[in-house]
């Protein structure tokens, strides 16, 4: 046995010892016929494959190409082009999520102000009770 024989798998030993016992034999000529009938028979029950052998020979006439090329590009369009997208759209889209912010921002400060105001009174009142415990 050869280095190149030892780094094949089982399959590919198997493979290479098949291909070499069938190396020597030919496809008989009514083995081929008999399956080329049986593609024949096939297609005829097959619509798609009936058409394809029907139109196998037909090639596009470059005259006609060229027609139906200019005859698509003449056309008007069916369908409107789309818009390209406005500022108002991404306003909109974002709407919901900018209302939620603002109303959280708005809450807060609302809580900053009324801590802000208690601490302010809190002074004031300190303040005022020294001016009165000195009078």
């Amino acid at each position: 046995m050869s280095d190149r024989d030892d780094d094949r798998t089982g399959p590919d030993r198997d493979l290479a010892r098949l291909a070499a016992a069938t190396a020597r034999i030919d496809a008989d000529d009514r083995f081929t016929a008999a399956v080329l009938r049986a593609a024949t028979a096939s297609a005829a029950s097959d619509p798609l494959a009936r058409i394809a052998a029907a139109t196998d020979g037909l090639e596009p006439d470059a005259g006609f190409t060229d027609a139906m090329v200019r005859a698509a590009t003449a056309a008007p369009r069916l369908l409107p082009l789309p818009a390209r997208p406005a500022i108002a759209d991404g306003i909109v889209r974002s709407g919901r999520p900018a209302l939620v912010v603002t109303a959280l921002a708005a809450a807060a400060s609302i809580l900053f102000f009324l801590q802000t105001q208690r601490d302010v009174d809190s002074a004031i009142m300190a303040s005022v009770e020294a001016l009165e415990a000195s009078e």
